[in-house]
């Protein structure tokens, strides 16, 4: 059965040390390329054409409240989620209040917000004379700059408290309380978000070692014995010059060609190595 390739694991990609930016941004990418958000857009944009509020009932036909609220709803889910998702990590990893963040941030969207009301009625009217003055600029943002800036606080607020469990230490890297899990090993940290920390495996590849884990596998540049000595919380050994596995993971024992293999969970055949048969055994997998 041929392997997925790995990808490469940065020491970017470990949350402790990746700057707030970075972090954003694969945050960022996931909650867009994912359905859950372009369809609470598309419901959005559809409720509110029904609807017609802020007079759009009474102006618009329901196509042009689709154009209307469609491009409204959409430009601004992008911006704000963007800048939201980029102030509330800069509040995690910092040591700025989580609320000044969340208003800097709603106020931040404002113009931008303002700007997509104009382009919406452009379009919904077909950029017929007078679309620019349906409303004059003060008085529009005095409209929406409260609502932007309460929603913005409320949410980063929601998320504050579901994160309440996680704080940063003063070093900026993030601490658990006693009630969760342990803290993860230095490799674990540098895998890819979307891999998880349950690794199965490590294979020594050159200068990388290969990380398996159930989700997939990353090259991580560490030695495999440096990978080793970090594993050491974890109920795991190495079986092979070239292998570390995690027992837990390790389905049976069989015999190879050249000696005892171990079958482990995601289907790979790990061979034990003549001078670590002894302590395997004594592990329990000989």
């Amino acid at each position: 059965m041929t392997r997925p390739k790995p990808s490469y694991a940065s020491d970017s990609e470990n949350p402790a040390n990746a700057p707030s930016v970075s972090l954003a941004h694969r945050q960022l990418q996931r909650i867009l390329s994912g359905p859950v958000f372009w369809i609470a857009v598309g419901a959005a944009t559809v409720v509110m054409a029904m609807a017609g509020p802020y007079f759009t009932l009474a102006r618009f036909s329901f196509p042009e409240r689709l154009v209307y609220w469609g491009t409204t709803v959409t430009l601004s889910a992008l911006i704000m989620t963007a800048i939201s998702v980029y102030a509330y990590w800069t509040s995690k990893l910092s040591k700025m209040n989580w609320s000044v963040v969340s208003v800097l941030a709603g106020t931040a969207g404002i113009l931008p917000v303002v700007v997509t009301l104009y382009l919406a009625e452009g379009l919904a009217t077909g950029f017929a004379p007078g679309w620019l003055s349906f409303i004059d600029f003060p008085t529009l943002v005095r409209s929406v700059a409260p609502t932007i800036i309460f929603v913005t606080l409320a949410v980063h607020g929601l998320i504050h408290y579901l994160d309440r469990d996680v704080t940063p230490t003063d070093t900026g890297v993030i601490a658990t309380r006693s009630d969760t899990p342990p803290a993860l090993t230095v490799l674990q940290s540098k895998l890819p978000p979307h891999l998880g920390h349950d690794i199965i495996s490590v294979q020594a590849q050159d200068h990388y070692v290969e990380v398996c884990t159930p989700k997939g596998s990353a090259m991580v540049l560490m030695r495999l014995k440096d990978a080793v000595h970090d594993l050491a919380p974890l109920d795991g050994m190495q079986v092979h010059r070239s292998w570390w596995v995690n027992t837990a993971h390790v389905t049976r024992r069989e015999k190879g060609q050249s000696g005892p293999e171990l079958l482990l969970s995601s289907g790979a055949r790990v061979p034990v190595g003549r001078i670590f048969r002894a302590a395997a055994k004594q592990a329990g997998l000989g």
